[in-house]
């Protein structure tokens, strides 16, 4: 067990870094509320970057002028947690309890989600620092607080399952997944309260649904092998462990580059070697998510919106795709391969006039550029314009007298047109 133990708990302590709990109440005063909700919003969005010291700073400032902000402390102490500053966390989430106490007027719905959430926090905490007494009874809390949180019942779960409470531990379980079905680590620890218990048949069964759900996390690999083993399958077993080789190797890659970004947040080689590597392991979400942050701390760099427009136009979602495309001609209008893919963009959607301007803008750039030809005679045969196609086609063939599918498209067109003639 504790193996498995420890391979999730590295996982889980990876994704903290990402994840983040976030109190939707409003009890800032009506006075300068835009102003803080901006510099809130800033200090979320240094949070997801993961440049925690300057989050910390944001919501400090929040706090200098509106000490019972709760937001902003609920946040700063989220940060603390972030960054393994489990005191300060600690104290700074207290803090919330007396604040709340305080506050006149704050619906009784509210007060519980608040105490509820915070309650929450403090679990994750204790449970990190292994005080699993004290992290308990702030789940119960939590859960007495805000029962149909999903997220609230797992934790409990959790701590029950470690503390060998196996029975308690698949009954909240079983509440969590009553209010989220779709909550991939609960499968990972019913798979694992079924090894345990020597229920290799049962555990396989958690551990295919672990994985088809979240399909990155290496320990679920790992025990599964385990559970085929217990039950004699070998082949299985062994393919299983092959899965698992794969992903710890793309967890221990992934970790590294996340580990040196951490040090160096602004390092974008750093960032798109990041989002090559999950591509490469086809994580589709993290690339996206790894393309937005870079463009997010490099806003002014056509890079991140040329990899978001190319993958985008890899997904086949060619409306997300354009403005990435029109972003990277906005900050370099001689970007020669925008204007070209925004062609066959618009061509795709039937903006055939938008799609002839771009593909013409790339000629004018690049005279050469057959690429920009053939997308241009693609407009023209889709609307029906033969003799424009064929002079298009007699083009390219100049520029590359070895483009079969130009010869190819240019013989067929000629004879459609004299088919037309002679119809005639």
């Amino acid at each position: 067990m504790d193996a498995g133990r420890k391979r999730h708990q590295m996982c889980a302590k990876r994704v903290c870094g990402v994840l983040m709990l976030t109190v939707l109440i409003s009890l800032t005063p009506s006075v300068s509320r835009t102003e803080t909700t901006s510099a809130f919003q800033e200090g979320v969005e240094y949070v997801k970057l993961q440049l925690y010291p300057q989050a910390v700073d944001t919501f400090k400032s929040i706090l200098s002028q509106q000490p019972t902000n709760v937001d902003a402390l609920f946040q700063l102490a989220n940060v603390y947690k972030l960054q393994d500053e489990l005191a300060l966390a600690i104290e700074t989430f207290n803090q919330i309890f007396t604040i709340v106490a305080e506050i006149k007027n704050v619906p009784p719905s509210t007060t519980e989600r608040i105490y509820g959430l915070t309650h929450l926090a403090l679990a994750e905490i204790y449970c990190k620092q292994s005080q699993l007494n004290i992290a308990e009874q702030h789940a119960k809390e939590a859960v007495e607080r805000s029962p149909a949180d999903a997220d609230t019942h797992y934790r409990l779960g959790y701590i029950y399952t470690h503390q060998a409470k196996f029975d308690a531990a698949l009954a909240a379980f079983k509440r969590t997944l009553a209010r989220n079905p779709d909550f991939p680590e609960v499968y990972e620890w019913l798979g694992l309260i079924a090894l345990m218990r020597n229920e290799p048949q049962q555990a396989v069964a958690h551990y295919q649904t672990a994985i088809e759900k979240k399909p990155y996390v290496q320990s679920a690999y790992y025990n599964l092998a385990k559970a085929y083993r217990l039950l004699g399958d070998m082949p299985a077993a062994t393919e299983q462990l092959k899965h698992f080789h794969q992903m710890k190797a793309y967890y221990d890659r992934t970790y590294a580059i996340e580990s040196a970004l951490a040090e160096e947040p602004f390092n974008t080689t750093l960032r798109l070697e990041l989002a090559e590597i999950h591509l490469a392991h086809k994580h589709i979400a993290a690339a996206l998510a790894t393309y937005q942050a870079l463009i997010r701390l490099h806003p002014n760099l056509t890079v991140g919106y040329d990899k978001l427009g190319r993958l985008y136009m890899n997904l086949n979602m060619s409306q997300r795709a354009i403005p990435f495309f029109q972003k990277v001609i906005e900050l370099n209008p001689n970007a020669v391969e925008a204007h070209v893919r925004l062609g066959w963009l618009y061509t795709k959607s039937k903006a055939f006039d938008k799609a002839e301007s771009h593909l013409q803008t790339a000629i004018k750039m690049m005279p050469q550029l057959s690429l920009a030809y053939h997308g241009l005679a693609e407009i023209y045969m889709q609307q029906g314009h033969i003799q424009k196609a064929i002079d298009v086609y007699q083009q390219i063939t100049k520029i590359e007298p070895d483009d079969a599918e130009a010869r190819k498209a240019l013989h067929n067109l000629e004879r459609l047109k004299r088919s037309a003639q002679t119809t005639r």
